[in-house]
């Protein structure tokens, strides 16, 4: 029976009081009802309070003690030749013989391991899946996002409670670094996060010898800045098949132009199949020469231009 203290009893109620999550495991683990007193009723517990003051009497008073060793055995000799021998006020017997006749027998084996302290606290999930708990962010489902869930925190896992339900269980670092589970994100998210350099290589190796010197390519230049260049092409593999997309970056390889828009052109426009174009001098160095942007017309145009005004001169 305790008193309505928040660190055992969070909301008093006759019927169905909340009680502190690391009080009841406390509670759990050793195998003890947490019977909450009433409120303002001061005589739900007197009896287990009033040996207080026998114990400040008769014990303590009068005696000084070097350590905490010291006290402790002798309390133990006091509770055996004192306490328990003494007459008690209610029962009118001596609490030494009650104890074991009627309560010994009926006393549970403490647990083979001792309770490990833990600390319960609160974390709402952000937008990005991730729950902040000290220095350290924890994912856990997409579904909560926006959810305040209760958080139980151990020694070695980290634990996350919607109500009475585990919704999420991580084991706890010890260098504050960032644990994401990429299962809690949708799935579409997932793929886009998990789809970093080294997946992109190991793909494109999948796809055929062009696609992979392409990939590689486009990862050599700046493997951050072309990543999505890299996954655009592995996409359109998978939309025009492994084949297409490979002879489509063996055409773009020779005209110097390995990228995702040329590859994407390419395969857009079924030219995959044609032959490269050749160049005067038999060489397919000449590709990475730079292209005129405005077409032939205006090429042409360009030229006829000064045999105008010639003309009109």
């Amino acid at each position: 029976m305790i008193d309505n203290l928040t660190p055992g009893v969070l909301r008093p109620e006759l019927y169905d009081p909340k009680i502190n999550r690391g009080y009841a495991e406390l509670a759990t683990h050793y195998g003890v009802l947490v019977d909450p007193c009433r409120v303002r009723s001061p005589k739900d517990k007197p009896r287990v309070e009033r040996p207080m003051r026998y114990i400040r009497d008769s014990f303590y008073a009068g005696r000084t003690f070097t350590s905490l060793e010291e006290m402790n055995q002798a309390a133990a000799k006091w509770c055996l030749s004192v306490a328990g021998e003494r007459i008690h006020g209610t029962t009118r017997q001596q609490p030494l013989g009650l104890f074991l006749r009627a309560e010994a027998p009926v006393l549970l084996p403490l647990p083979s391991q001792p309770f490990a302290v833990v600390t319960w606290t609160q974390g709402k999930v952000a937008h990005d899946c991730h729950v902040q708990v000290g220095h350290v962010l924890y994912s856990v489902p997409y579904r909560y996002i926006g959810r305040t869930l209760a958080v139980r925190v151990a020694e070695r896992t980290v634990e996350f409670y919607l109500d009475q339900d585990l919704v999420k269980t991580h084991p706890r670092p010890y260098d504050g670094r960032r644990q994401t589970d990429w299962n809690d994100y949708p799935p579409e998210k997932a793929q886009f996060y998990q789809r970093n350099p080294d997946w992109c290589r190991a793909q494109a190796r999948l796809l055929g010898p062009a696609v992979a010197q392409v990939d590689e390519a486009l990862l050599a230049q700046h493997a951050l800045h072309h990543l999505r260049q890299c996954q655009g092409i592995i996409r359109l593999a998978e939309r025009y098949g492994a084949e297409r997309a490979n002879a489509a970056c063996q055409l773009a390889l020779t005209h110097g132009d390995p990228a995702y828009q040329t590859v994407r052109n390419i395969l857009h426009k079924a030219l995959e199949g044609q032959q490269p174009l050749p160049f005067p001098d038999g060489s397919a160095a000449a590709a990475a020469a730079g292209a005129y942007l405005h077409g032939p017309e205006q090429l042409f145009a360009a030229d006829t231009q000064p045999q105008k005004e010639a003309t009109n001169g």
